[in-house]
């Protein structure tokens, strides 16, 4: 039996036009790999906490922790993939319809 994570990931690569499907699989592979590091960071933040103990010779301080910062960076990055896979896909007809942006610009083409 197929993962419905698995069957979600086909159907948003269907609705890819043809000449973005080698892109977008790349895309893809690249966010369920991400998803899966952020697993692991959320885990190991919730085990340590976010902030460590950070000392080396005279300094001695308290510091944010590494996985926290590595799951930060990633999560912004991810965020930017999904939109840049979203945005591969296009807008429906009908979404474009309700897009005040769209409306005015339709209204106004000379």
């Amino acid at each position: 039996m197929r993962k419905k994570k698995d069957i979600g990931l086909e159907t948003i690569l269907n609705r890819l036009p043809e000449d973005k499907r080698p892109i977008g699989e790349k895309l893809i592979r690249e966010l369920v790999f991400m998803e899966k590091t952020l697993e692991r960071l959320r885990i190991q933040i919730e085990e340590t906490g976010e902030i460590e103990h950070f000392q080396q010779g005279k300094q001695d301080f308290y510091r944010e922790s590494p996985a926290l910062k590595a799951y930060n960076s990633t999560v912004q990055r991810y965020s930017v993939m999904c939109r840049q896979l979203s945005d591969m896909m296009g807008k429906s007809a009908e979404a474009e319809k309700s897009n005040a942006v769209y409306d005015f610009i339709k209204a106004n083409a000379v």
